[in-house]
């Protein structure tokens, strides 16, 4: 992010154009930096290294130029030999107001290169500011079936998990040509929407979550419910020609084959057939961990029942009965208008500790700056061209806007005995909410669908603070001694991390490789072994939402296809 340019609207295109020229000009990597701001930012993802990384600075970007490339002896800068910039007309250049300075303007513009090592060519997007000086084929049942038999044989990528994630990764591997095999738990592709709480939903737009190659059809609502989801999904994976084995599960445990390079992987299939795969790489798009199930004394005790959010389908059974939520995010909020909707005669939410909530409302006022534009494609790449790091303190500067669009709410919410935070820790600084997207995968957080106002209503009761001591046959003691009766007690208190999910399957010594930490943002502020070498060989983990997927499942897939042509080491 940067440039030495004024701004204006005439000047918009020249420039970004004038910019562009002297990034092709430059002949050094301290050229090729000084085009930046000293204070500005770049974020290469697989352009200069086989990785995802942002820098902060000048002199971090030189360093990370003039570093060594990873295989041979120039430089980064040097091996990649970045030329033919030019404004990529797709998206016109545009002005912006920069947060925290209304008297400055920036201009943003999408650009195209060329790589010379490996020859690629690539996108990019920038935002400048003034530095004070101045793109089908039709397969026959034969072709088809001789297509699943390669896959079956011989997988390049085994990938765990038939999801958002699982599926358009395959879907995009298949398109260049690696064969992808897709192991999946439950019986039928969408399963893993479909089991959910009924009343679960996307709490997207329906454009931005648009699926890799074959879009929502234009006649789905602005949000849809998980059944249309999940129908949606399984209709992809027969239209992608996805070759997925359901009913399935990896047995531990895997081992690896140095001479080889593959991993020799034993799959329960379909519950009564032990199949051994050798792939070179397994990809864990697993989602979110196992539900996280807390055990207190006495829930054995209990007359009426105990069970997890993910397991909550018949609200209407408690109809005039007393309804417990443990939790108070997005699953305990949807849980507890579904009781609230289906007549239960008390429905209580217990907040364990804060809250960050924002409303839909007000996202909708503060959109990304890709996400009306006319092509997914573009909207991905002006929307990952900023530095996850950048992007949260740009958001941040503007959380004072999001809590005056949002102020009724929470006086209402706080009337109620409903604690809000902004705050990662407590007593931290005050950030904005996709900080809690970044880091914790959006845990703690309540995306506000209009249902939050049945708390301020006194609909949903809020008891807030105390920790359960024990269960009884009629419901819950807290530390301070209160009780509270119940006849449902819904835990809706998340899940667990997705590293446990992967050494279920691989074993422990995997986190000698891999470190205890997925996702999350690492020192360098990208997302922590998400898309990227994760240090184990062959071991790729990809988590997130379907804009994530849609995206980086390219970079995933460039990175594998190197690996096999032997552009790139193995990771």
């Amino acid at each position: 992010m940067a440039s030495k340019f004024t701004t204006s609207d005439e000047q918009a295109t020249q420039v970004a154009t004038k910019w562009l020229a002297a990034l092709s000009s430059a002949a050094d990597a301290e050229a090729f930096a000084h085009q930046f701001l000293p204070t500005g930012w770049l974020r290469d993802l697989m352009c200069f290294s086989w990785d995802f990384q942002s820098f902060a600075g000048r002199d971090r970007i030189v360093e990370f130029l003039s570093a060594p490339s990873e295989t041979d002896n120039k430089s980064r800068f040097e091996h990649a030999q970045l030329h033919n910039f030019e404004l990529d007309k797709s998206i016109s250049p545009a002005k912006f107001p920069v947060p925290g300075n209304p008297q400055i303007e920036g201009i943003s513009a999408a650009f195209t290169f060329s790589v010379t090592s490996p020859p690629a060519t690539g996108r990019g997007f920038v935002r400048l500011l003034p530095d004070g000086e101045g793109e089908w084929r039709a397969f026959t049942e034969e072709e088809h079936a001789q297509k699943m038999a390669k896959i079956e044989n011989d997988p390049t990528v085994l990938i765990v998990g038939a999801g958002q994630c699982g599926l358009m990764c395959a879907a995009r591997f298949g398109r260049m040509g690696i064969r992808a095999l897709v192991v999946e738990r439950t019986s039928r592709v969408g399963d893993v929407w479909r089991n959910r709480y009924p009343n679960l939903s996307l709490h997207s737009k329906t454009y931005p979550m648009s699926v890799l190659y074959q879009p929502w059809p234009k006649t789905y609502p602005k949000f849809f419910p998980r059944d249309k989801i999940a129908d949606f999904l399984e209709a992809y994976a027969v239209g992608q020609e996805i070759n997925v084995w359901l009913s399935s599960t990896i047995l531990p445990t895997p081992t690896y084959d140095e001479s080889s390079g593959r991993w020799n992987v034993e799959i329960n299939r379909a519950g009564n057939n032990h199949v051994c795969v050798k792939p070179k790489h397994i990809v864990f798009a697993t989602g979110l961990g196992a539900p996280k199930v807390p055990s207190w004394p006495g829930m054995d005790t209990f007359k009426g029942k105990i069970y997890h959010s993910d397991q909550h389908k018949v609200a209407a059974a408690y109809k005039g009965k007393r309804a417990v939520i443990v939790g108070a995010c997005n699953a305990a909020i949807d849980v507890a208008e579904d009781f609230v909707v289906k007549g239960a005669r008390e429905v209580t939410m217990i907040q364990r500790s804060a809250t960050c909530v924002i409303s839909y409302g007000a996202l909708e006022k503060f959109p990304p700056p890709g996400e009306k534009l006319p092509i997914v494609e573009d909207m991905d790449l002006v929307n990952n061209a900023m530095p996850p790091a950048l992007l949260i303190e740009l958001a941040t500067r503007g959380l004072p806007s999001f809590k005056e669009t949002d102020r009724d709410l929470f006086d209402g919410l706080r009337k109620a005995g409903f604690k809000l935070i902004w705050q990662l820790t407590p007593g931290g600084q005050e950030v904005a909410p996709i900080a809690f997207v970044f880091h914790r995968l959006a845990s703690g957080t309540i995306l506000d669908m209009g249902n939050v106002k049945l708390i301020a209503d006194g609909k949903i009761k809020i008891k807030q603070g105390v920790e359960i001591a024990r269960v009884e046959p009629e419901g819950l003691v807290f530390a301070d001694g209160s009780k509270l009766a119940a006849d449902v007690i819904v835990l809706a208190t998340g899940y667990q991390p997705i590293m446990p999910s992967i050494t279920s399957i691989m074993g422990d010594d995997i986190q000698n490789l891999i470190g205890t930490k997925v996702s999350g943002l690492d020192e360098g502020g990208e997302l922590t072994h998400c898309f990227r070498p994760t240090g184990a060989p062959g071991i790729w983990v990809t988590p997130g939402g379907f804009g994530m997927a849609r995206f980086f499942s390219k970079h995933l897939a460039v990175q594998i296809k190197a690996e096999e042509l032997g552009l790139k080491k193995r990771n």
